[in-house]
């Protein structure tokens, strides 16, 4: 019970750039990014290593200042740089503290710039290129006036030193100024990286609609070629069948009830290409549309028999051989998921399809149990009587798409010769799939 569907040309592979359908990838934008990442912290591990390295020291010995404060304040100070990518207001309130107990710590002193020392003005820079780069304006211009204001009042506060304003006040040029320049250019960077990731989104989002777009065209055009070519064809053979017994006179009773068969089978197949066509389309009435499940196994069932094949049905879990009817086929279809209903019916299908085309004539049995947790479906067909067997698999898609359904709810079909020259297909599927409705 071979599978011998036409072979198609293979699936071109995908482009650079591209992970899904209707998906899109910039090629090197995320390692891009992961190294300007790694480069942008361990800049600033650096600079709060050495801001702690050189600026208790500079304030122990230049200022004075005890060297359990100094280390203390340093501390603060650099590790306010290393929080503020994550949170930049806490940080820049906690960096600004620090460097106003710095000013009074030092104000005692006469040696070097005062109330900014050369350490804490360069760790100001540091925050506020870090504030522009991570923050909009309005929190890097806030954080740069503070810090001019907070210089002021620490002179202001500090009489003793008033009398040195060449000392606070080349210190409050150099520090505003540096600061207001150095926070700036950080600020029009950080606009910069902002603009350029804006359009990186921009250009995904264009991709990812085009892709859609292209995905929506093809599945039109693939329902434009079902409907003209395949609909069309089951149209006619349903007329020709429907008409058969009113064209040709003096038809035998098996003939017009091979006739009727025909008709009923063109039928579901034309229902179902109605549904298929509307799920290419996009409609939402074909997503509702019912699909075939355990019930609709003895009417399967029934028109293979049609066809000329000896087959028997047994759902259940009794072990017998003898045929199920409709009403324990049903019993046992309530407590099955719909989607392994539909996936049990499609292998079914697909075999019973295959035991026509190849093994014609051949006895199968088609054997449905339900467990408390799976679903088992063996179809296995006798050799054939006037044939040998033919290949086991020939390449064609008929067993592929059954391992495709099966394998998207986790389940498991083999498909392998029997040991007296039959074949057999035997799938088994979880009862109730993660997310599917009863």
């Amino acid at each position: 019970m071979t599978d011998r569907t036409s072979r198609s040309a293979p699936a071109p592979a995908p482009a650079v750039g591209r992970t899904v359908p209707g998906t899109f990838r910039i090629p090197g934008t995320r390692l891009r990014a992961s190294r300007s990442v790694v480069l942008t912290r361990g800049s600033l591990v650096v600079a709060a290593v050495t801001l702690l390295a050189v600026g208790a020291p500079v304030a122990a010995v230049v200022h004075g200042v005890p060297v359990p404060l100094a280390l203390l304040v340093t501390a603060v100070l650099s590790g306010t740089l290393l929080v503020a990518p994550a949170r930049p207001r806490s940080a820049t309130a906690v960096h600004l503290l620090a460097l106003a107990g710095l000013g009074v710590l030092t104000a005692p002193g006469t040696v070097g710039p005062w109330p900014l020392p050369v350490t804490a003005m360069i760790g100001l820079a540091v925050l506020l290129v870090v504030l522009g780069l991570r923050t909009g304006w309005r929190t890097t211009a806030v954080a740069w006036g503070t810090s001019t204001v907070l210089t002021l009042v620490l002179v202001a506060a500090t009489p003793c030193r008033w009398a040195e304003p060449e000392v606070w006040v080349s210190t409050l040029v150099v520090s505003s100024g540096s600061g207001l320049l150095i926070g700036a250019a950080a600020v029009l960077l950080g606009q910069r990286r902002s603009v350029g990731a804006e359009l990186v989104a921009a250009r995904q989002d264009a991709e990812q609609q085009a892709g859609a777009r292209r995905a929506v065209e093809e599945r039109a055009r693939i329902a434009r070629e079902l409907h003209d070519v395949v609909a069309h064809s089951m149209s006619v053979v349903h007329m020709q069948a429907e008409s058969a017994p009113y064209r040709v006179s003096d038809l035998p009773p098996a003939a017009r009830a091979e006739f009727r068969t025909i008709a009923e089978t063109s039928r579901t197949a034309l229902r179902e290409m109605r549904q298929l066509l509307g799920t290419l389309r996009g409609e939402d009435d074909a997503e509702r549309a019912p699909q075939p499940g355990l019930s609709d196994l003895p009417a399967l069932v029934a028109s293979t028999r049609a066809a000329g094949l000896a087959v028997t049905l047994d759902v259940g879990g009794d072990g017998d051989s003898g045929d199920t009817g409709a009403a324990e086929v049903t019993g046992a279809a309530d407590t099955v998921g719909r989607v392994t209903q539909l996936t049990v019916y499609r292998v079914v299908q697909e075999a019973l399809g295959n035991v026509v085309r190849h093994a014609p004539g051949a006895d199968t049995i088609v054997l449905v149990r339900v467990s408390t947790s799976a679903v088992a479906v063996t179809v296995t067909n006798a050799p054939v009587p006037l044939a040998p067997p033919p290949p086991a698999d020939d390449g064609g898609y008929g067993l592929a798409g059954m391992r495709s359904r099966v394998a998207a709810l986790d389940g498991t079909l083999d498909a392998d010769p029997t040991a007296d020259g039959g074949f057999r297909v035997a799938a088994t599927l979880p009862r109730q799939p993660d997310g599917d409705p009863r």
